[in-house]
């Protein structure tokens, strides 16, 4: 038989879409992953200029995107 074509309706939910929540929350670890990335390169960056200090700020900035990204997993399971 030839290539068999199932036309989709607005109701088909595939079996591998992840709920809301889930993609949220994985968004949320790319931005945190992308935000202590950039501190690590500033602080590598300081070192070399012999002023090493390690700012607190992104770290918070971090922290809060992480639990929100918590949040949302929590509050929208699939």
């Amino acid at each position: 038989m030839g290539w068999l074509h199932r036309y989709h309706t607005f109701d088909d939910v595939p079996d591998d879409v992840l709920p809301w929540g889930e993609i949220i929350y994985r968004s949320c670890l790319m931005l945190v992953a992308v935000v202590l990335l950039f501190t690590a390169i500033n602080f590598i960056y300081d070192i070399s200029i012999d002023l090493p200090r390690l700012p607190l700020a992104p770290f918070a900035l971090a922290l809060v995107i992480y639990l929100v990204g918590r949040f949302f997993r929590a509050v929208l399971p699939g």
